[in-house]
């Protein structure tokens, strides 16, 4: 559980401890069963605290995806910037950072199918426009390299690339299992824009 937070903590800061306190509720009760009393007892809030900061559970819920991808965007950007790797390295870097801590909990909860149903219901217009702003992200990374003629060009193996690890998703039983796919869909597509 989250720890208490001081009367005098600032706005971000309390959203952020929102958020958290929401994720590991979620992770802990599936979306379906989780209360904005369980949120606001995570977060250290009385309910009527909590709704000062969001309307309901969905709201939360979206708030949580537009956080998730905004430090995917950041950590996939610094994960393909990074001096001194290989093509591989970089992609299943990015592939990783990707995920944040969702497809970690999807796969080592009981609930992990009910919060990727939730995901594609409450969230499936922010879902939409931050996978593409990932693929945009990388498309623009990769029409920076030579790309081999006949592949296509950046953002077109972009979407491809994303496609396929988006796929993982549905294969992967745990998350070692979808780790190892990650690796090999980074070693797959680095031979081939090698």
């Amino acid at each position: 559980m989250a720890a208490s937070l001081p009367p005098n903590a600032a706005p971000v800061d309390r959203q952020d401890t929102i958020l958290d306190a929401a994720f590991h509720a979620f992770s802990s009760y599936g979306y379906r069963r989780t209360s904005m009393d369980d949120i606001a007892r995570g977060a250290g809030l009385s309910r009527t605290a909590l709704y000062l900061h969001y309307r309901n559970k969905e709201d939360i819920f979206r708030s949580l995806a537009m956080r998730y991808f905004e430090d995917a965007l950041r950590d996939m950007t610094a994960a393909l910037e990074a001096p001194g790797q290989t093509l591989e390295q970089a992609l299943r870097a990015a592939f990783v950072a990707k995920d944040g801590k969702f497809m970690e909990a999807v796969l080592s909860t009981p609930h992990g199918e009910e919060l990727l149903d939730a995901g594609f219901a409450v969230t499936g217009d922010l879902a939409a426009a931050g996978e593409a702003r990932m693929v945009a992200l990388l498309g623009d990374w990769l029409a920076q390299r030579n790309l081999p003629q006949g592949l296509g060009s950046g953002p077109e193996v972009a979407q491809a690339i994303m496609s396929a690890v988006k796929g993982l998703k549905t294969t992967a039983r745990s998350l070692p299992d979808y780790r190892a796919g990650q690796a090999r869909l980074a070693a797959l597509f680095a031979r081939a824009l090698a």
